[in-house]
């Protein structure tokens, strides 16, 4: 993976906490909202929660767009790269490794090996990463307001 695809995959991390991150907020928010609003105060008085709410509303949306649009187009494109390595280098060893072997399978089996990586990638490596940061600023949030509850 070259380093423009490494930066790109570390934006894309950050969009998703980002996103995340906003899911929480806008969880947390809206739940002190409603218990809030049973108390009746003056309106006034909830005007900063009511656009917190939104706009968590909204971030989570357009930062998870921006998430999957850059994660997906820095995939493809270590997919891509990938995939011209692999058929070089099977190019250049085509009789030792189709030795026995029908060039339908080996084709086959290179595309799903080489497929399998852009599932790491999306459907592992980024989920975990993301919510790791998730957790590690959920706990820090919490230790803000009450140390004993962020062990």
């Amino acid at each position: 993976m070259n380093g423009r695809a490494r930066v790109r995959l570390g934006a894309a991390v950050a969009l998703g906490a980002g996103a995340a991150g906003a899911a929480v907020a806008l969880l947390a928010t809206s739940g002190w909202l409603i218990v809030r609003a049973a108390e009746r105060p003056p309106v006034l008085a909830l005007m900063v929660a009511i656009v917190a709410v939104r706009a968590f509303g909204l971030g989570r949306a357009v930062l998870r767009y921006a998430e999957r649009l850059l994660a997906h187009d820095a995939a493809l494109r270590v997919l891509a790269d990938l995939r011209t390595r692999v058929y070089a280098r099977l190019a250049a060893s085509a009789r030792v490794v189709l030795a026995g072997r029908r060039v339908g399978d080996v084709t086959s089996t290179v595309v799903a090996d080489v497929d399998a990586v852009l599932d790491l990638l999306l459907r592992a490596a980024l989920p975990t990463a993301v919510s790791v940061l998730v957790a590690g600023g959920a706990v820090a949030a919490v230790a803000a307001f009450l140390p004993a509850a962020a062990w």
